[in-house]
């Protein structure tokens, strides 16, 4: 029970310093400097994670599961889509405003070749989500019938991400408060909730 108390310690001291790591470095790490920060050895690094790529990947695999723990698997309150979706877009970019290896995981280190398959992995499973999400709003008569719930739950998705990206990255970034309206605005418009005004 010690050894493996040590080894999860060990492992969640690395995590944490790859964290950091990979902030400074904008999307890179060394092992070398992993390693150092968590006051460890390479080789322990390596022990743990197989390599850089096993390393950065655990990091990438961190932030999605904290993206289902408070966005993607939550039942929000609310007594229409329109309500709980509102207050889950508001958790998704509060969540990126609050960790700085949020942006850098759903951006940079998804393009990256060696998690290629698992980005397309974990960005069907979110697209299926919003899909059934969509559909059961549908036959609630919340949203328009004449959507493929597949095709909006892809869009939706992508502009949020978008959204998002372009808030946090312009000069100077948009409040949370703001960018929470603005992509909050997009979702309410794509989806046929709200018409625009001319």
């Amino acid at each position: 029970m010690k050894k493996d108390a040590a080894k999860k310690s060990t492992r969640k001291r690395l995590l944490d310093a790859a964290r950091v790591e990979i902030v400074n470095g904008n999307g890179d790490l060394e092992v070398a400097n992993v390693a150092k920060r968590a006051g460890v050895s390479d080789g322990l690094t390596y022990y743990h994670f197989g390599n850089k790529a096993g390393l950065i990947n655990a990091i990438v695999n961190a932030f999605y599961h904290d993206l289902d723990d408070k966005v993607a698997g939550v039942p929000f309150d609310g007594d229409t889509w329109k309500e709980r979706e509102k207050a889950r877009v508001h958790a998704m970019v509060s969540l990126f405003y609050d960790d700085p290896v949020a942006m850098i995981a759903a951006t940079r280190l998804r393009t990256d070749p060696a998690f290629t398959q698992e980005e397309l992995e974990r960005n069907d499973r979110l697209e299926q989500l919003g899909a059934r999400n969509i559909a059961e709003a549908q036959r609630k008569g919340e949203i328009d019938a004449a959507y493929n719930p597949l095709m909006l739950a892809s869009m939706l998705l992508s502009g949020v991400m978008s959204g998002v990206r372009i808030a946090l990255t312009t000069t100077p970034p948009l409040s949370v408060d703001k960018a929470q309206q603005s992509v909050w605005g997009f979702v309410e418009r794509a989806a046929g909730l709200k018409d625009i005004d001319l």
